[in-house]
């Protein structure tokens, strides 16, 4: 893709029109959504049942209260790497194509890294200048000094394997973005068991196990780049783009993403979090509590993770969509999403039941009975929570991104609340309860901004989102009541729309060119 030397004369003229088609070029390399998307599944199913194996092994190799460290460690994890960053990465998705059509993408793309990279840096300095304070804010007890420095380390590596995963997406690279997590998978369930098999502190192990996995998994993007540099550039007949007019332009998308970012991620943290802090029980019998409940998300988080993948993988289509004005197609787009996605994780969180015995008295060998106890209701605000996800897609892509960080912060406000009222009486099971509801109030507000601001929420979406709660009731109830479901789903339009069917038949069809 590089130009070829050439005489003087010809070669000015030759360089701008590279230039000039780089954009053209960079088009050309991106996976189609269809292709893309399956190519993704198909490949985070392998991912995840390898991610299952490493979760199965990690409860059964540490105790519940090492466990309950680990599940609070990554929480903390994911929380402080979009935190640092102030939400830059995150413009990637929806800026990309912007400054791409205009032969700035190149500019673009190493100002968001630069800024990045001090960002995290000063965050780690701090962490390492106060490593007591730091324990105690996340385990109620300042003898953790080890685990948080493991903690800052692995926080560079995955801060920059966020970045080359967003920027990924945000180029339509979805077999190198998908390359990328199967990779940081696979390398995290073989690095992570063996080093919390030999290393006695195993909360620090499986951090620094993680960060190993993270660099190994960003050589696909790495590649990708420096294969492709010459299709990243900043065309020769464009304007300079100034600093004032680039930050204008993302400052507030980047705000409201990262505001968003940190209530969605003190939203996920806050139940385990208060079981530790608003529990009157000790430090270590607090982190048990909070390992049982790890035992029970273990599954429901799968759910989470793929609607994670889907939503990033997603955005830059719609966003791709609206940059045409069709504005139509983007909520197409978002709404049978929605709609596919509630219909797959109930039938998926049915089986996930029928098997739980297997796996908790079975796989676990009863070690974890309050995990059980609480797997339907997690399973319930796990589905809501990945609605959530993919459904904020819309808000973000029609610059309204605000709203979803407003929804997530009444919903996080709710949810602390009601843990607050709850925890003291019910314990785990007041936690769990808590969680839901603040889940449900998510969903309920981000659907509203997604009517407000021009994709019209039917009743099929709300019907599709209800379908979780039958996997309160009992299995054979369940599986009876989602029966009936399908048949109403595909035999009248009450769920889905003729027109929605037609857009799935189309890509459906797209995947036998």
């Amino acid at each position: 893709m590089s130009v070829a030397q050439q005489d003087p004369p010809a070669r000015m003229d030759n360089e701008a029109v590279s230039n000039r088609s780089a954009s053209d070029q960079l088009e050309h390399l991106s996976d189609s959504i269809a292709s893309g998307v399956v190519f993704a599944l198909l490949l985070t199913v392998g991912q995840r049942i390898v991610g299952f194996i490493r979760g199965i092994l990690f409860c059964r190799i540490m105790t519940d209260q090492e466990l309950g460290q680990w599940s609070m460690l990554w929480s903390f994890l994911m929380l402080l790497a979009p935190l640092a960053v102030l939400g830059l990465p995150g413009c990637f998705g929806r800026y990309t194509e912007y400054y791409r059509h205009r032969g700035q993408l190149r500019t673009f793309i190493q100002r968001i890294a630069a800024v990045s990279l001090v960002l995290t840096l000063a965050l780690v300095a701090v962490m390492v200048s106060a490593p007591e304070w730091m324990s105690w804010l996340i385990f109620r007890d300042s003898g953790h000094v080890a685990i948080v420095l493991s903690l800052a380390a692995a926080l560079v590596v995955v801060s920059a394997s966020n970045f080359l995963s967003s920027l990924m997406e945000s180029l339509r690279q979805v077999r190198a973005v998908t390359a990328m997590r199967f990779i940081t998978g696979i390398a995290f369930a073989v690095v992570g068991t063996a080093m919390i098999t030999c290393m006695q502190d195993r909360s620090a192990a499986a951090t620094l196990a993680y960060a190993i996995s993270c660099l190994l998994g960003s050589i696909p993007a790495i590649w990708f780049l420096c294969k492709h540099r010459s299709s990243i550039v900043d065309e020769t007949k464009s304007e300079p783009l100034q600093h004032s007019t680039m930050w204008r332009k993302i400052a507030p998308f980047a705000a409201w993403l990262w505001a968003s970012n940190l209530f969605h991620n003190l939203f996920e943290v806050s139940d385990r979090y208060m079981l530790i802090h608003w529990s009157d029980t000790a430090a270590d019998l607090a982190h048990g509590f909070v390992g049982q409940y790890h035992s029970g998300r273990v599954v429901p988080l799968l759910l989470v993770s793929v609607a994670a993948v889907i939503g990033g993988l997603l955005m830059p289509y719609m966003s791709a969509a609206w940059e045409k004005g069709d504005r139509d197609l983007t909520c197409r787009q978002s709404k049978w999403s929605i709609k596919l996605l509630s219909l797959a994780f109930t039938a998926g969180g049915i089986l996930v039941l029928f098997l739980a015995p297997v796996l908790f008295e079975g796989i676990f060998q009863g070690k974890y009975n309050d995990g059980l106890a609480v797997l339907p209701m997690t399973l319930v605000y796990c589905i809501w929570f990945a609605l959530f996800t993919v459904a904020q897609n819309y808000l973000w892509v029609a610059e309204q991104g605000k709203w979803a960080a407003v929804a997530v912060a009444i919903g996080l406000g709710t949810n602390i609340v009601l843990n607050m009222l709850l925890i003291p009486k019910y314990g785990l099971q007041g936690a769990v309860l808590a969680t839901t509801l603040g889940n449900a109030a998510n969903l309920i507000l981000v659907y509203i901004g997604n009517h407000r601001f021009g994709c019209r929420i039917d009743l099929g979406i709300w019907l599709t989102s209800l379908m979780p709660l039958l996997l309160l009731l009992p299995l054979d109830g369940a599986t009876t009541g989602f029966a009936l479901l399908i048949i109403a789903t595909f035999g009248t339009n009450w769920f889905l729309s003729a027109d929605e069917k037609r857009d799935m038949l189309a890509m459906a069809g797209s995947l036998r060119k």
